[in-house]
């Protein structure tokens, strides 16, 4: 079947052959073009989404903060988790980190 095809191929004209090969490349290019731009579109949402998370998140231990811990005890109960949020904010630092490197390397790829 393909060499029955490639046959037929073989028979064109080298213009036609040529208009061919020109109309793949462009679709290939137009598909790719079109993926580059979904990534991109999914990585804006990811990262609304971290930014929205995180915000929510700063709120809510405002509040906790404010409304629910006397400060001298907030201080007292906290001091041992420095080191654990320290060590969590390193992870986050991380993982955002490579979320960048994600959508960069998305990025490239659709450039190409």
């Amino acid at each position: 079947m393909e060499s029955l095809i490639l046959s037929q191929i073989l028979q064109w004209s080298p213009t036609a052959i040529t208009s061919l090969l020109a109309f793949a490349v462009a679709f290939l290019i137009k598909k790719s073009d079109s993926n580059a731009k979904k990534e991109e579109e999914r990585a804006a949402k990811l990262r609304e989404d971290i930014n929205s998370t995180l915000n929510n998140f700063g709120e809510r231990l405002s509040n906790v903060e404010q409304n629910y811990v006397k400060n001298d005890f907030f201080f007292r109960e906290m001091s041992g988790w420095r080191s654990e949020i320290n060590r969590l904010s390193d992870k986050v630092d991380a993982k955002f980190e490579l979320l960048a490197q994600n959508i960069i390397n998305v990025i490239n790829r659709g450039e190409k």
